[in-house]
């Protein structure tokens, strides 16, 4: 592994050298636009590189609200689901990757410095890693408008017990594509 590597920032035109590591919680989130051809193809390969490119990830991010590519499609007058409901959430796909199955180091996401800034979230939300990351590694779990707008916990049952886990975040109401997810278990 190279210290400090080198990737190309697609919205700054040019290739930057990452910092050091960051900290960050197990479960981070990739999120792209819901296509189911493009959900198989990361099921079967995961999320690959683009050259000189990196994958990207939100860390322990609060809400849907500064999510990219939310906030910047939610003033996108063309955008599909522009509502004002929950339901402008179902366009992406959520996929949430185990760091405990893949161990890379994770950078700051220099491109994401003067959108974090803006949004008034720290800059340690947006992640990236210049390692693909393989399907092993990831989950693939979609919108739920119910979990979303009336937030119950979860009830856990697991070894004649029950754990109540409740929603801290926007991400704890999605649900896991069972389809999807059982095809990356039985190919892994």
């Amino acid at each position: 592994m190279k210290e400090n590597p080198a990737i190309y920032i697609p919205v700054l035109k040019s290739t930057v050298t990452l910092g050091n590591p960051v900290l960050h919680v197990r479960y981070l989130w990739h999120v792209n636009y819901n296509q189911h051809s493009c959900n198989w193809l990361i099921a079967k390969q995961g999320l690959v590189l683009p050259r000189n490119g990196a994958v990207f990830a939100h860390n322990a991010l609060p809400t849907f609200e500064g999510m990219f590519p939310y906030f910047v499609d939610k003033h996108d007058y063309w955008f599909p689901n522009r509502r004002k409901d929950g339901a402008r959430f179902d366009a992406y796909s959520f996929w949430r990757i185990d760091t405990q199955r893949c161990r890379f180091p994770w950078y700051a996401d220099p491109g994401m410095q003067s959108d974090a800034e803006f949004l008034g979230l720290p800059a340690h939300h947006y992640l990236c890693t210049p390692n693909a990351i393989p399907p092993e590694a990831l989950r693939l779990f979609g919108f739920n408008l119910d979990n979303y707008l009336f937030r119950n916990p979860r009830i856990i049952k697991r070894e004649g017990s029950l754990h109540v886990r409740p929603v801290r975040s926007d991400f704890d109401t999605l649900v896991p594509n069972t389809e999807i997810n059982n095809y990356i278990r039985k190919a892994a």
